[in-house]
């Protein structure tokens, strides 16, 4: 008899398939013994029955409409009810390596199919619920869990380790990415440079991953959410202030809406149109870079002259003494540090209020977003009174114009938008081309 095998392994922790090769060895030892003729193999490898993610290569055989199938074992093949009923419907012989042959075809064959797959389903989500229990377990003890290394560690005899030259690298992702690269060119230039990873290429996506692991901070999560740990059994590659500043670079691209507007270009998001009040983009016109309404292409303004001149006004503001004083002045940060600290244990709370079962998986991620962006906020406001923002950096310089040159794009920005300026660009008189500063108005927050 004709027979499709399919194979199938929850984790494949190295990708290298033995698990799928041991079913694939027995199954042609039970195929050879019974004189079934294996004409088609089905493989699902690293991939969950009861997760809920779909199982590619499970959907192929059923479209194939075999005439009986050979699995190791039922749960391999079925975990849940709802795939069995699928199966069932098929109205074929079902074979398996290692307990037998499912009788589909009779009341009771089918009975006891189902009750198996019941348990079966039972045991997995029993499984998931004592899995969850120890990852947010491990996560309060401050340990890290993981499948696949993550990329500047290795786990050897049971601690984790730095393999330095993938950290080196790291680093200089985190600090060109808050210098204003985008993650497309930072796997462009890797690339490039022909620095070695594993997984695969570099990517887009693949740096943005790396980018975004708290883990890296020193930083435990559960269900994707920060917990608070006494301690950590691994060494961070960045600190805190590093991650607060990534955190707030890439929040601040997401609100202009493109990254080539928030880090190629001095202004791009941050002045606005004087007729309808939007915000005004970079953009090519005619072999010259300007700065244009985004939504009506109300007025347009060559990019070079509103960046010098948005420049020199800065710069003459951060000259005033008085502007320099106030910067100089130690305010009492306590009152802020410790409505940040309120904040943190507000969103740690709503990891124990989603593991109870209290709260929905959706509003828990909605309630972290607002808490998140509440966080945020109040960091960079308690970095603008410690002196860590680059407008204090700026004021406090010997040569201001020297310390601007010095600053990122992403910087420059920064300090233009804690300066408090701002800019609104006027309509120009028909056929006009000189620029003119008087038709830019300039107002201080």
């Amino acid at each position: 008899m004709d027979v499709v095998e399919y194979l199938r392994i929850s984790q494949d922790r190295d990708g290298e398939e033995r698990g799928v090769e041991r079913q694939r060895r027995e199954n042609r030892e039970y195929a050879a013994a019974r004189g079934l003729a294996i004409v088609a193999t089905f493989c699902d490898n690293d991939v969950s029955a009861t997760s809920g993610a779909s199982r590619p290569e499970f959907e192929r055989m059923l479209a194939s409409r075999p005439g009986a199938i050979l699995a190791w074992h039922q749960d391999r093949l079925l975990r849940l009810t709802s795939d069995l009923e699928r199966v069932i419907a098929l109205d074929v012989p079902v074979y398996t390596a290692t307990s037998g042959t499912l009788d589909l075809s009779t009341p009771a064959g089918r009975a006891v199919a189902r009750t198996i797959s019941a348990w079966s389903q039972y045991e997995g989500e029993q499984k998931a619920l004592r899995q969850k229990a120890s990852n947010r377990q491990r996560a309060e003890a401050g340990r890290w869990q993981f499948s696949r290394r993550p990329y500047g560690y290795q786990r050897r005899d049971g601690r984790i380790e730095i393999v330095e030259t993938e950290a080196a690298i790291v680093r200089e992702l985190y600090r060109r990415y808050i210098d204003g690269e985008s993650y497309y060119a930072l796997a462009e230039e890797l690339t490039e440079r022909g620095i070695p990873t594993f997984g695969g290429p570099w990517t887009m996506g693949r740096v943005r991953q790396i980018l975004r692991n708290e883990h890296y901070a020193g930083i435990t999560t559960y269900n994707g959410m920060p917990v608070e740990a006494e301690s950590i059994e691994w060494e961070p590659l960045i600190d805190r202030k590093t991650w607060a500043a990534y955190l707030r670079v890439r929040d601040g691209r997401k609100r202009a809406g493109s990254w080539s507007t928030a880090t190629r270009h001095l202004l791009g998001g941050l002045i606005y149109c004087d007729v309808c009040g939007s915000r005004m983009t970079a953009r090519p016109d005619r072999g010259r870079q300007v700065y244009a309404c985004g939504v009506n292409w109300c007025v347009s303004r060559g990019a070079a002259d509103l960046d010098a001149l948005v420049t020199g006004l800065v710069i003459a503001r951060l000259r005033d003494p008085k502007v320099v004083d106030r910067l100089r002045e130690a305010p009492d940060t306590a009152p802020l540090e410790a409505e940040l600290s309120e904040l943190h244990r507000r969103r740690d709370d709503i990891a124990d209020l989603l593991a109870d079962g209290l709260l929905s998986r959706q509003k828990a991620r909605e309630k972290a977003e607002v808490l998140t962006s509440e966080i945020e906020a109040l960091t960079r406001r308690l970095d603008a009174l410690r002196g860590d923002s680059p407008l204090t950096a700026l004021a406090l310089a010997e040569s201001i114009p020297e310390r601007w040159a010095s600053l990122s794009i992403t910087a420059r920005r920064r300090a233009i938008e804690e300066s408090g300026v701002v800019v609104r660009v006027r309509k120009m008189g028909a056929g006009r081309r000189t620029f003119d500063p008087a038709s830019v108005e300039i107002t201080w927050r």
